[in-house]
């Protein structure tokens, strides 16, 4: 095999052992590969400019001394790379094991300050030209994740809405959204499966060549809210304190407590649509898994922060529409079928 065998030229043996792992959201490929006592990640994606952006910030992440995976090969082709193994197991399977035991509580609490000093050390420092889709979560990126939500949930689910009203709401959604701070290095999808944990507990960033410059609170929001971690209120609350307690100015502070909900409802919506394509669409049980959950995150934000009630109307009401009965029955058919 032509992995394989750029991965044997790279250590010089012939490999012990070459797994492929299966895959999930990505196009990518990857394989867990050893040889002698140490092991490898050796990944395969014909994205060009995907790659590019993993190796710039691998790159400066290593030189920042970050959690974050190094890569120590590349094929001519820019395809084809080894990187550092840095554990077997996610934070997400070790979520699925044990719930929120005391080691889960001190893993979040280490992700959560990993993030900070991520997010602190590469302020100033970071070319948002290598990124790979979007260079900020400006007005494309926001307004794509709201169509997103539209075109593969609602639209799927043939909810009814006032077209024209409800992009006028986006609009305004996205030039709010645009105006949140700190802006930092925003991960994008910083969640439990792209948090790899070693034997020691120590915990790595993966799966990060969608960074862009944006606002704090995603990432944390990102994790703290994702739907199959189903995180109870209180916990939640604590590790946003947490977080919270690392900034030290006030005008920081204030402004991603500000941030928060809006935040909140642009995950939850991003989320959302993704369900839509990867579950009611591609039929990947992972994301099929997760609509309920999903739901009941937007739909609870929707009743606590009224914003969305007094401001957005039309939204609203397509939030209230996903929880209704009519609805429900609709999803759960659709996930059977």
């Amino acid at each position: 095999m032509q992995h394989q065998k750029f991965f044997e030229i790279f250590t010089g043996h012939t490999a012990d052992y070459f797994q492929k792992l299966p895959q999930s959201g990505s196009s990518r490929i990857n394989y867990i590969a050893k040889s002698g006592e140490k092991k490898y990640v050796v990944t395969y994606n014909e994205n060009i400019q995907e790659n590019e952006a993993f190796f710039y910030f691998s790159e400066l992440f290593t030189h920042l001394n970050l959690n974050t995976p190094k890569v120590f090969t590349i094929d001519q082709e820019r395809e084809l790379y080894v990187q550092e193994f840095l554990g077997s197991k996610t934070l997400s399977s070790l979520i699925s094991e044990e719930n929120l035991s005391d080691r889960v509580k001190k893993l979040v609490k280490k992700s959560l300050k990993s993030l900070y000093e991520l997010q602190s050390k590469t302020r100033g420092k970071v070319d948002y030209t290598h990124s790979f889709e979007y260079e900020s979560y400006d007005d494309l990126p926001i307004t794509h994740d709201l169509y997103y939500f539209k075109n593969f949930l609602i639209d799927v689910l043939e909810i009814e809405y006032h077209k024209s009203t409800l992009l006028k709401e986006f609009q305004k959604i996205s030039e709010i959204v645009q105006k949140q701070a700190p802006k930092v290095l925003m991960i994008r999808d910083f969640q439990s499966r792209n948090i790899l944990v070693d034997d020691n507990d120590e915990v790595f960033f993966i799966d990060y060549q969608g960074a862009m410059e944006g606002p704090a609170g995603y990432d944390v929001i990102s994790l703290l809210y994702q739907a199959k971690a189903n995180f109870p209120n209180d916990f939640k609350v604590e590790m946003l304190d947490y977080y919270l307690s690392f900034w030290q100015d006030d005008s920081d502070i204030q402004a991603l407590q500000t941030s928060l909900n809006w935040m909140k409802m642009m995950r939850f919506l991003q989320v959302l649509g993704a369900y839509g394509f990867r579950g009611l669409m591609q039929r990947k049980s992972h994301f099929l898994e997760s609509i309920f959950l999903g739901i009941n995150h937007i739909f609870g934000l929707s009743e606590d922060w009224k914003e969305i009630s007094t401001d957005f109307p039309e939204l609203d009401s397509i939030i209230k529409k996903l929880k209704s009965q009519e609805i429900q029955l609709k999803i759960e058919n659709l996930i059977i079928n």
